[in-house]
């Protein structure tokens, strides 16, 4: 699992906490920090403006721009061909030091002189963000002709590499790690509030039907919109890049993020997928004899927790999309694909080591997202069902939980603890606690479970090493001496 420290950022406040400080947490509370990279551009690589852009007269690949770079407009070379798409841009101006100690100098490319470089993602050592050129836009903060692509926290960022254990499915997400991070370091977990901005007075309903056949045991919530233009920002791009997200399109680049953002399974299929001979979209949830939920419409469209067909994904030149966001127990889905030789998709893997049950947020992180991305509208209302099952509840006492841990614990901490954590903990008297384990942990089964959660917050170091002592109770009775007597009476006789 690889995040980043600005994007933790996006849910716990990290001012003043060094990166040092975040690596030495996340390994005590049990998040394994394989690797740690603190992104550093080389200075004298400065945000340029391009103010024109030419072809070169005697090369049909190279472009010469004028490019103002804060102290004066240089002329630059370039043989990028999206340059002629970019209004900033990344540039290193003479002196600059690139990686592989690559040094700028004024050049002359087939006659022309050349004042510097405009950068891609590579040449400053950053992932591939796009092919060519970097162009930049204000995601990252207000673009300044001049200013050192280094002063952009953004930018500049710090890549965190976890090891996780296959059963930390609640941390397969920046919001997964982030709450853990925010118990480990004494912090409040931020959950902003994302609004969809429903721009049109349709109803979802005048345009979408949703059908539920059989005793579906998953939770899953539709949303229909209208896209004019979508364009997903370089702040998005580049977050992709440095988490090793891969993506095909502009849509898929979008739902890649929000569903690394927050955990949530994200889908987007095209309205065609699901036409009836009406002409209406009616989507039906199909509960199979075999354990596990269906997308359908005209035709098969995927399973819950396992797959899409790709035939049915919208694609960027789709106008109107049905957006999913759903929750299926791990054990189910793995259960059905094991045994029904299911075909699985890139979210399997999260879906089967538990996905975040809490669509309601990964919808609206999407939409938000979408909504920031271009031209977009949402239908009003969302379609949806919802499963009710039992949370697991356990009955546990401080002494109990203290003797586990190898140290006494005061009650109240250990409640604070597992609150942050996102358990419901309920005091029963001043000895008792009942404690209610969250959907996303579907690893807590018993109290030594519990024990674990309260160790790696407190710190495996913070407890005080003892003796090992083992304690019996007294095991003589009347069977015992019985026992004795008839095997002291068999010496002597053996002995006549």
């Amino acid at each position: 699992m690889i995040v980043t420290r600005r994007w933790l950022e996006e849910f716990v406040d990290l001012d003043g906490v060094s990166d040092s400080e975040i690596y030495e947490t996340l390994n005590r509370i049990g998040l394994e920090v394989d690797r740690m990279q603190k992104i550093e551009i080389p200075s004298k690589v400065v945000v340029g403006k391009i103010l024109s852009c030419e072809k070169h007269p005697d090369a049909d690949k190279l472009n010469v721009c004028q490019v103002d770079v804060g102290t004066g407009v240089r002329q630059i070379v370039c043989g990028a061909a999206n340059v002629v798409d970019a209004e900033y841009v990344a540039v290193a101006t003479i002196g600059a030091v690139l990686p592989g100690d690559f040094e700028i100098k004024h050049a002359k490319l087939r006659g022309v002189e050349s004042a510097g470089m405009i950068c891609s993602a590579t040449e400053l050592g950053l992932p591939e963000t796009e092919k060519g050129i970097m162009i930049l836009d204000e995601s990252i903060g207000t673009l300044e002709p001049g200013r050192e692509l280094n002063s952009y926290d953004a930018v500049a960022d710090t890549i965190i590499e976890l090891e996780l254990t296959a059963n930390r499915g609640d941390c397969l997400s920046v919001y997964g790690v982030a709450r853990d991070l925010a118990v480990g370091l004494g912090k409040k977990l931020q959950k902003p509030e994302y609004q969809v901005e429903e721009k049109t007075r349709l109803g979802i309903g005048r345009e979408m039907l949703l059908h539920v056949e059989g005793e579906s045991d998953a939770d899953v919530q539709y949303r229909l919109l209208t896209i004019e233009t979508i364009d997903p920002s370089f702040l998005i791009r580049l977050r992709l890049a440095m988490v090793e997200k891969s993506y095909g399109s502009k849509l898929e680049a979008l739902f890649a993020y929000a569903n690394h953002a927050t955990g949530v399974l994200l889908r987007h299929y095209k309205s065609d997928a699901f036409l009836d001979e009406s002409g209406k979209i009616a989507l039906r949830i199909v509960h199979q004899d075999k354990g596990y939920n269906s997308v359908e419409g005209a035709q098969r469209c995927g399973v819950l927790g396992a797959y899409a067909q790709g035939e049915c994904l919208a694609t960027d030149a789709q106008s109107k999309v049905v957006v999913e966001a759903s929750y299926v127990r791990p054990e189910l889905i793995v259960e059905a694909v094991a045994e029904h030789a299911l075909p699985t998709d890139a979210l399997y893997y999260q879906s089967s080591r538990g996905s975040n049950p809490d669509i309601v947020m990964g919808m609206r992180y999407v939409a938000n997202l979408l909504q920031a991305s271009g031209e977009v509208a949402f239908y009003e209302g969302v379609l949806e069902v919802e499963t009710e099952r039992e949370p697991l509840k356990m009955a546990l006492s401080s002494e109990q939980l203290s003797t586990l841990i190898g140290m006494e614990v005061e009650q109240g901490r250990i409640a604070r603890i597992l609150q942050d954590l996102g358990f419901d903990v309920q005091s029963k008297d001043d000895k008792q606690l009942v404690v209610t384990v969250p959907y996303f942990r579907q690893d807590i089964r018993n109290v030594q479970d519990v024990a674990e959660e309260i160790v790696r917050i407190v710190g495996i170091d913070n407890i005080p090493p003892r003796a090992l002592c083992f304690t019996e109770k007294p095991r003589l009775n009347e069977a015992a001496s019985r026992h004795r007597f008839k095997r002291a009476l068999r010496e002597r006789a053996s002995g006549v």
